[in-house]
Formats: structure tokens, sequence, C-alpha cells
């Protein structure tokens, strides 16, 4: 790959960003093993204010949202000037803060929102409940407020299903769409897949190398040994099951179908079944 330019790694929280990052960083190394405690500077997060400032040469403690979001664009557009680069967003597609001339392409995971909802809850600090109302949220804002103690700066989610039409339809260039189930049912041609569309050694030893290097257990593992910045301040771990379906071990009934009333259009464009009634206890078995 020698064009320059951002390939967005993009996703709503809690739907495998951080795994697919993973997975790049192994490929980048011809399959070897990653390391947790450096993923952030292999693979940014394009809020977070440190490599923010190393790049426009400002601090950022006395901006405002404003100036802060001036600030992002502004830091996009040096690093798609300067080199090919792969940054984590979290944030729903905005042209205005994610211009299509510094784009390359975008890598979209997607989840269940039934799976995401427990799992967003969790990191969140929050019940179930809170979660699913804030996943239906066209304004809902990470970050939000002024505070220069925060390593983050704010990120507009709005709705699930906002968030997923927007990268969806409304972002440049090329796009990977990579659904976390399939993810975990066929991770050898998934992330040959990956590989190709971002221009990373795909052979297949190569390939093997790295989703063996990049499976849940491996990756648990080195978070229950040397821990992860990622985790939530309230999570007893980051990589917590990573299984698709779990929600029907988790979420009471009407909580699925509340889920599926607000974002039953999406879901079924991505081919999620509709289905409503949880199986009891499906963790134990």
């Amino acid at each position: 790959m020698n064009r320059r330019g951002i390939f967005w790694i993009a996703s709503y929280p809690k739907s495998g960003n951080t795994w697919v990052r993973c997975l790049i960083a192994s490929l980048q190394a011809q399959g070897a093993p990653v390391k947790l405690h450096g993923l952030g500077k292999a693979l940014p997060n394009a809020a977070v204010r440190t490599w923010l400032e190393a790049y426009v040469d400002v601090a950022s403690e006395d901006l405002n949202p404003d100036e802060l979001r001036a600030m992002r664009l502004q830091a996009y557009r040096l690093c798609a000037g300067q080199h090919h680069g792969m940054l984590k967003v979290h944030d729903r597609y905005d042209a205005t803060l994610f211009p299509a001339d510094a784009t390359l392409g975008t890598v979209y995971i997607v989840r269940d929102p039934r799976d995401i909802a427990p799992s967003w809850a969790d990191h969140m600090g929050v019940d179930v409940e809170t979660a699913i109302v804030r996943m239906a949220d066209a304004e809902f804002t990470v970050g939000r407020g002024m505070s220069a103690f925060r390593s983050q700066t704010s990120q507009h989610l709005a709705s699930w299903s906002e968030h997923v039409r927007s990268w969806l339809d409304d972002a440049p260039g090329p796009l990977l769409l990579l659904h976390y189930e399939t993810l975990l049912a066929e991770p050898l041609r998934e992330a040959a897949r990956l590989a190709e569309f971002l221009g990373l050694p795909a052979d297949s030893e190569c390939v093997a190398r790295a989703v063996n290097a990049c499976n849940f257990q491996t990756l648990r593992s080195m978070e229950e040994e040397h821990g992860f910045i990622e985790r939530g301040a309230v999570q007893q771990r980051f990589f917590r099951q990573g299984r698709a379906g779990a929600w029907r071990g988790t979420l009471q009934p009407n909580q699925a179908e509340r889920l599926v009333e607000q974002h039953g259009t999406i879901m079924q464009r991505l081919g999620y079944a509709a289905d409503r009634a949880p199986i009891e206890n499906l963790q134990a078995q």
C-alpha cells in the first residue's frame, strides 16, 4: 500500500474493534503475537488527546468542543498527508470530521445489538436498561464535557442503527464489512479478507499465525497477566466472553423485544434474525 491516507477501523463500541485491531497488528508483523499495551500506539484511537496533540502540536486542555473538533479534522488531514495509516473510530460517520480526501477506505465491524447491550453496560458500569436507552439515543455522545483530564475528546455515537447506517451509506471509498459473528465462525476466511482489503500479508500461513495469536483465550490471558488500558474503570475484564448469541441467557424477554423494535430495520439489513425469545441459562450449557 503506497497511497497516502487513512483506513478507518470503525464500529459502535463493543462490536469487536479491539479484536480486529489485534488481528491487523499481528498481520502487519507477519503473524507474530501482539502486545496489548502497544496496540494504542500501533493503531491509535482517533479521539485520543495525546495522539491529536502530537500531530497538531497544540495543547487541548483549554479548547472548547468546536475547537477540539477542528483539531481532530486538522490532525487527520496531516496524518493522511504524511503516510497511510489506520485509526480506530467509534464516532458515527460525519463527512465534516472524516473527510473524503483523507480516506483510503473503511473497515466497519458490526455485531448483534442484543449482544452489544450487556457488554456495553458492563464497560460503562451501568445496568442493561441504561445501555438499551443509550443505544437508541440519536444524540448520545461519549466523553461529553470540557474536562482537560479526559484522555479522549467527545465522540458522537448517535443510536446504534444510525451509527451503522452512517458508515455503510455515507462513508467514502471502499468499505469492508465484518460481522463479529462470522469472524468467530470463520476466522481464517475473514482475516484473509481483512488482510487483502488493507494490503497486508494475506498468505495462508501468515493469516493462520495471526488468527492463532489473536484468539480470545490468548487475548484474555494477556489481559489477566498484564492488564489492558482500554478496560473500563469498573470492569473486571475487557475480554469477557467472546461468544455470539450470549444475549439469550442475559437479556430479559422485554429487553430483547425492545432492541428488535428499535433496531429491527438495520438488524434485518445486516442479516440478524429478529427472534425475540431468550433461551434461559444458555451460559450454563
